[in-house]
């Protein structure tokens, strides 16, 4: 197993006091250079508060964290609330994505996560996503279909690759600690979701480019120099 280191800030809640006198250059250079102190190999989770639009605060820290992937060029992963509350916008990640390109972050660089929380059948949001040129992380598979039970994760992940994005999509689970009569849930993505993907007619070959090839070419990067 490979492991890839991570940092950066991840809700509101969570941010040190300082951020709020920092400037996102300030915040930024801050990134960069524990990035390089702790060898990561990609910034995230980088998240928002469930059921509102990005706070000013937020905004600021994106928009930093865009600013330290062009001082390193790693890759970022976003965490979204989809799922955790009623009042999630659908199109939050959407809006990431707008704060992170409007500081020049290429969207292939981007992972939107939590997507598999989002209540849409015909993936529309998703497809919105990956028609920009970002990732789509179907990445809480240890729910145990807390948020979206599988069956619609299913449908809405076949729709998905129907609209020929099977080379942005990437699967894990997630897992926070909590355990089940299943185990610890590390393996569920692969023991569990990825055959009733099959199941549901998805071929063997596409499920290794999602599970194999995607992770590797989404991690994949060469370090810029300070």
């Amino acid at each position: 197993m490979n492991i890839v280191a991570s940092g950066g800030y991840y809700m509101e809640r969570n941010y040190p006091p300082d951020i709020a006198s920092k400037s996102d250059d300030q915040i930024a250079d801050d990134l960069a250079r524990e990035a390089r102190t702790n060898r990561y190999g990609a910034f995230g989770e980088i998240g928002e508060n469930p059921n509102a639009p990005m706070s000013e605060t937020e905004q600021k820290v994106f928009r930093a964290v865009g600013k330290a992937h062009l001082r390193t060029n790693l890759p970022i992963f976003t965490h979204n609330a989809y799922g955790t509350g009623p009042n999630v916008p659908k199109e939050a990640g959407l809006r990431q994505l707008d704060v992170l390109e409007g500081v020049g972050v290429k969207p292939q660089r981007i992972a939107i996560g939590h997507t598999c929380c989002l209540d849409d059948p015909e993936a529309e949001i998703i497809r919105q996503i990956a028609k920009r040129g970002a990732w789509v992380g179907f990445d809480r598979m240890n729910t145990v279909e807390q948020f979206v039970p599988d069956e619609k994760r299913v449908k809405m992940a076949l729709k998905f690759l129907e609209a020929g994005y099977e080379n942005q999509l990437l699967l894990s689970s997630d897992f926070t600690g909590a355990r089940t009569l299943e185990g610890p849930l590390y393996g569920r993505t692969k023991t569990v979701f990825a055959p009733k993907l099959m199941q549901a007619g998805v071929k063997e070959e596409t499920i290794h480019t999602i599970l194999y090839d995607n992770p590797r070419r989404f991690l994949a990067f060469v370090p810029r120099k300070a």
